[in-house]
């Protein structure tokens, strides 16, 4: 194989990692934000008294615990379903992992819409560093543990892809995809809050965004669906992607088969 052939096929693998830049951004989301809801919600585990800035540990502690469970649980469940080896080929994990980050960010939308209802039907509409005894912050747990197992599908999934479709000689190069769809997901984060506020908020008028500091008075609820639209939309771009794709065991078997037939044809004359 060239380096001509094996950059042709790094560029191939392109679009498939592009496409989970929008679940890092999602939790990159998680990681900021939920610290601001859970100032306003009760962080007692019993008797304990759980620090509000221990919340974002939640989300990688719910990607710890599912991906102990991946091998021993998930994959013989979905081998007995499909009948593939792995359970599911790696494009089709990767699927899986989005269709969750979606699930998990619209449920972090219909949560958020009943807290804020809540705290303004109770008088905390102000109050938005004083935490409401009756709603519990471990109802974010839900959407932790939803992205928790869209994080494990869709890197496991990623990783094994990448590297058995990447050049032998490029596998790292294959596999750096990954890390760096991490890095561009927290940079489009930030890049997304930025443009959230300046166009949603206005000071001249009084006018707050939707991120505002007082998540009390901000609509949290909109950004989520946000992120929700815009994560179908991406999880349809990985379809359009997915199906284009050609395994390169697929190609080398099409190509062995070409030859094979050629080799049977009779020669005319």
């Amino acid at each position: 194989m060239t380096q001509v052939e094996e950059v042709k096929i790094l560029i191939k693998l392109v679009p498939i990692p592009a496409c989970t830049i929008m679940l890092n951004l999602i939790l990159t989301e998680y990681l900021t934000l939920s610290v601001q809801q859970a100032y306003t919600l009760n962080t007692h585990l019993g008797h304990l008294k759980l620090p509000v800035t221990s919340m974002p540990v939640f989300p990688c502690l719910s990607i710890f615990l599912i991906l102990s469970l991946y091998y021993s649980v998930f994959v013989p469940i979905f081998r007995r379903i499909t009948g593939h080896p792995r359970g599911a080929s790696q494009l089709q994990r990767v699927g899986i992992g989005l269709a969750f980050s979606i699930l998990s960010v619209a449920w972090a939308a219909i949560f958020e819409r009943y807290r804020r209802k809540y705290a303004i039907e109770h008088g905390y509409e102000f109050s938005f560093l004083t935490p409401m005894p009756n709603l519990s912050a471990y109802w974010l747990l839900i959407q932790y543990c939803l992205i928790g197992i869209a994080e494990v599908f869709c890197i496991v999934g990623l990783l094994e892809f990448l590297y058995e479709e990447a050049p032998d000689a490029m596998k790292s190069i294959g596999s750096a995809y990954a890390a760096l769809a991490g890095g561009i997901g927290c940079f489009a984060a930030s890049i997304l809050n930025s443009i959230v506020k300046s166009v949603t908020g206005n000071p001249d008028k009084r006018q707050q965004s939707w991120l505002s500091q007082n998540i009390n008075t901000g609509r949290f609820e909109y950004f989520y669906w946000l992120l929700t639209v815009l994560s179908a939309i991406n999880f349809c771009a990985f379809l359009y992607s997915a199906r284009r794709y050609k395994y390169r065991a697929e190609q080398k078997f099409g190509i062995q088969e070409v030859v094979t037939n050629k080799q049977n044809t009779p020669a005319r004359g």
